[in-house]
């Protein structure tokens, strides 16, 4: 589990311009799994314009068994292998 005390800084990064960034706050907050980190992906789960970046907020939600359909993510297998 990830630091809490990242979850402001990482869902500000949820409105990053660069879909990079955003991604991989995505997948960030996803590894802290807390309420208010599930909150964040939930709140840019269906505004988030890039593809990607809402497959990663899909696999985050998932990863934790929360909520979300998963869509096909280009991290998720590295995330399995990762764990």
């Amino acid at each position: 589990m990830g630091s809490p005390e990242a979850v402001p800084a990482l869902a500000v990064a949820l409105n990053d311009e660069e879909p990079l960034v955003r991604g991989h706050a995505a997948w960030a907050l996803g590894r802290i799994g807390t309420e208010a980190a599930r909150q964040a992906l939930r709140g840019r789960e269906e505004v988030a314009g890039d593809a990607w970046v809402r497959e990663e907020i899909a696999a985050a939600l998932t990863w934790r068994g929360v909520g979300s359909s998963p869509g096909p993510s280009a991290s998720a297998p590295i995330v399995r292998a990762c764990t």
